[in-house]
């Protein structure tokens, strides 16, 4: 490289020959961030690596932004092996840093989105502009259409892979009927966790192996909940545990008729946060049975920076539906509006998440 006029140049090896070459592994290298505009990787360096993963985030990491990575073209060792074809990348800063101010000067955690995220949410069916009169036929048809991250895009470089069903209710509900049956893996092991505070639904999974129950219920805080039964006017008192209703913050019970329960409520973010990391790749189902849950964890994933953690969301909204039994008429049970969960849907298009309609 000096020969050919680069002159601030300096290489890497297990074994230190200065002042050219410095010690170092390639996923740990002993350089700052956004130390080089230009990095070459020979000897199949990337593709022969048992880490790799790390190595192609030190890459990242002591790039520059718009910073070039070189690997070059291997020949085969005969005609019927092609040889391997030259890479060069460039680090894309992408339009959000990592920590932004708000007007009233409080700090948020935000994530610097790569031009592929924006890519693949462009290329990535469209949401349903007009409110579905029958929800769950239109789920039945808008599920065919749905394009999976897997089938567009490579994730073998991935460290770990997790999938999070948030108000899993029964195995047979989602994970065991789409999630195990219907998502694209790549061949890869998935681990589950199962968020699920209804008792009703534990003791099936204690036999389901890979699966991790988490008896809660998704929370921006950690504290005790009670949930009521919803049910119409007239209508006879549902047994104990058939199904979850509207969740309330904590208070005294003394409040509540005798068709309450209680649950505990958990940092989801925060548990999100300390569980995966970035260099894993993770797939949410959230499909809360308790009312505007989502308006208030979405947020605090944006606040926390949790959503820089998850590569591709299956949301419900909960709105005001219109009703089976009555029509004209739409449901008590929740307050926003399908225009309000369309808006909360595109925002997370528009920051680079890959999300999907569910219902």
């Amino acid at each position: 490289m000096k020969e050919i006029g680069v002159l601030d140049t300096i290489g890497i090896s297990k074994k230190a020959s200065p002042p050219l070459v410095v010690s170092g592994q390639p996923f740990r290298q002993p350089f700052e961030d956004n130390t080089f505009d230009f990095e070459f990787s020979g000897c199949g360096g990337l593709d022969q690596s048992n880490r790799p993963s790390d190595f192609a985030s030190e890459i990242g990491r002591t790039l520059k932004p718009e910073g070039l990575v070189r690997s070059p073209e291997i020949d085969g060792p005969d005609s019927s092996m092609p040889s391997v074809r030259e890479m060069v990348m460039q680090k894309d800063s992408g339009i959000l840093s990592h920590r932004e101010k708000k007007p009233d000067g409080n700090s948020v955690n935000k994530c610097s989105v790569p031009g592929y995220n924006h890519e693949l949410v462009r290329s990535a069916e469209p949401l349903i502009a007009e409110e579905p009169l029958k929800p769950w036929l239109t789920l039945k048809r808008n599920i065919k259409n749905i394009k999976y991250l897997p089938s567009k895009a490579d994730i073998s470089f991935k460290q770990r892979y997790v999938y999070v069903d948030v108000g899993a209710r029964s195995y047979g509900s989602s994970i065991g009927s789409w999630f195990k049956k219907k998502y694209p893996k790549q061949n890869k092991t998935f681990e589950v966790y199962a968020i699920e505070a209804d008792k009703a639904f534990h003791g099936e999974y204690q036999t389901k192996k890979g699966v991790t129950l988490l008896p809660y219920a998704s929370w921006v805080r950690n504290e005790t909940l009670f949930f009521e039964i919803n049910r119409d006017p007239g209508q006879k008192i549902v047994e104990k545990g058939g199904g979850m209703g509207r969740i309330q913050p904590v208070q005294s019970s003394a409040n509540f008729a005798s068709d309450v329960d209680k649950i505990r409520g958990f940092d989801f973010a925060n548990w999100l946060k300390n569980t995966v990391s970035e260099r894993d790749f993770v797939v949410m189902k959230m499909n809360m049975d308790v009312e505007g849950t989502e308006f208030d964890l979405i947020p605090r994933f944006f606040e926390t920076g949790a959503i820089c953690l998850i590569d591709e969301i299956f949301l419900e909204c909960h709105y005001n539906r219109w009703q089976k039994c009555c029509p004209g008429e739409r449901s008590s049970k929740y307050q926003k509006t399908y225009n309000q969960c369309l808006e909360l849907l595109s925002s997370l298009r528009e920051s680079g998440v890959l999300v999907h309609q569910w219902w």
